[in-house]
């Protein structure tokens, strides 16, 4: 459709008029009155979002006042944000080279035979892989254990058992980001299929990355022409049917060819049903073999000898799983860990008590803040803008300050913020923690201005239309970036 030259005139006058109008709200703003800068104003009207539904604070990291500050003493739901709380107190708590150590127990073996049972004692270790439950296992077998003839015991006990539906957020407990945290788990029990097209490019193939005896996968998909769209899972149904020790994962639609291999991830089994799959597959593929059964209980006290044990990366290393890719369940099982207690198993409620804890004895005071489960998958935490701004400050002044930033997503380059700022503007420039659920967006971390000062920085939006406030997200990074 053409426009004539008088319509397109108007048109230009009409845009000019606005972003005259915006730029002067945020210029000549009344003295004490805060104000969004013009180009978040703008984009947040476009999108849809009153102001009032906005937090935003943005203050130099070497003075006592904040350079923005709009609705930020506002309790706000975090989304994602909520895991700079729990990993700045595990980090505080703990120390960067914290350790986790899952230890095997049991009789000494003779001849390469337990008479009883073994005894595998969880911590809390937040990542316990596949790859690390198998070393454990050949560790087993290096010390000379090849015959078991009793149970392997399964002690979780360091987290006390808190009834919850992993469903109950959205529906969907079969989504790995709704994995609840145990005291003992491994490989995050996730089962990962592997989606590729066959040599000719006339099958899918689903390649699960485990040997599971009880899972089975009905493939229904069919191949298409075509390149890859960045929602090509959006075209494939996946229906799950689990009852904790057996599950059938059914995947149907298409599969282009374009997308070369990706992979797609399930929550499927109960906790104690995946390990001992996972503990029998590798058991005998190492050549070992089990009289008994892999059940939970407690480890006897006294200790029997330890015979086998796998240490964790330091916490330094899990912080950046934890924040550049927003991993939930790493956050949740970090709750529980800063809630145990001598004697004591720990529970959501005490480590929530003990990042409060944490917080006054660095002069941080956030009356507002509910911490429900420390990873965001929640409409009952909240804090404000504000003091999740002053959280990064102090952060930013302790001794820990370079693995605390180096936990976050770089813009444009990596984790949850690889994609999402691709600005060349932006790229590099800032590290950033990204958080998203239905009605609620945020950012927040570190940045430098254009002349060359380091800034924290907070960014939520709570409201209907948040998904739309990532431009007005990005307007505020280029501001900060250009105009500070």
């Amino acid at each position: 459709m053409r426009i004539s030259r008088g319509k397109a005139l108007r048109q230009m006058l009409l845009a000019l008029g606005l972003g005259l109008m915006l730029a002067l709200r945020g210029v000549l703003a009344e003295p004490g009155q805060p104000s969004l800068p013009a180009p978040v104003a703008g984009a947040l009207a476009e999108a849809g979002i009153p102001p009032d539904a906005v937090s935003v604070v943005v203050q130099d990291l070497s003075t006592a006042h904040p350079l923005l500050s709009w609705n930020g003493d506002t309790p706000r739901a975090p989304a994602s944000l909520m895991k700079l709380v729990t990993t700045y107190s595990a980090l505080a708590a703990f120390g960067p080279a914290w350790t986790w150590e899952t230890r095997v127990y049991g009789p000494a073996p003779r001849q390469g035979r337990v008479d009883g049972n073994l005894y595998v004692v969880g911590v809390g270790d937040p990542d316990l892989t596949l790859e690390r439950w198998e070393n454990l296992l050949r560790d087993l077998r290096i010390r000379g254990v090849r015959q078991i003839r009793g149970d392997v015991v399964l002690d979780a006990s360091a987290f006390q058992p808190e009834p919850e539906d992993p469903g109950a957020f959205d529906h969907q407990a079969f989504r790995t980001y709704n994995t609840l945290p145990a005291a003992l788990q491994v490989g995050f029990k996730a089962v990962t299929v592997t989606l590729t097209l066959d040599a000719e490019g006339r099958h899918v193939l689903t390649l699960p990355n485990f040997e599971f005896p009880g899972l089975e996968i009905v493939n229904r998909l069919q191949p298409a022409a075509g390149s890859c769209p960045a929602d090509w899972k959006n075209g494939i149904e996946r229906q799950v049917e689990d009852n904790g020790s057996k599950a059938r994962i059914t995947l149907r639609g298409r599969f282009p060819s374009g997308c070369g291999r990706k992979s797609m991830s399930f929550s499927v089994f109960s906790n104690e049903s995946y390990i001992a799959q996972a503990f029998r597959t590798l058991w005998r593929q190492l050549g070992g073999s089990l009289s008994g059964r892999v059940r939970l209980g407690p480890a006897p006290s006294p200790e029997l000898p330890m015979l086998a044990v796998t240490r964790s990366p330091p916490l330094a290393d899990q912080l950046r799983l934890i924040n550049k890719y927003s991993n939930n369940l790493m956050a949740r099982t970090l709750l529980l860990d800063l809630g145990r207690e001598e004697g004591r198993p720990a529970s959501r409620a005490q480590g929530a008590a003990y990042i409060r804890q944490i917080l006054a004895q660095r002069g941080l005071q956030f009356p507002e803040l509910v911490v429900e489960n420390g990873c965001g998958l929640s409409r009952q935490e909240l804090i404000s803008a504000g003091h999740l701004n002053a959280l990064l400050i102090q952060a930013s002044r302790e001794p820990t300050q370079a693995e605390f930033v180096s936990s976050l997503a770089i813009s444009g380059l990596d984790g949850t913020a690889e994609r999402r700022f691709p600005d060349g503007e932006i790229e590099g420039r800032f590290h950033l923690k990204t958080g998203s659920l239905d009605d609620v967006s945020g950012m927040a971390g570190y940045g430098d201005t254009r002349s060359g000062h380091r800034v924290a920085l907070v960014f939520v939006v709570n409201h209907a239309h948040a998904a739309a406030a990532k431009p007005a997200q990005e307007a505020l990074l280029r501001w900060i970036g250009d105009s500070l």
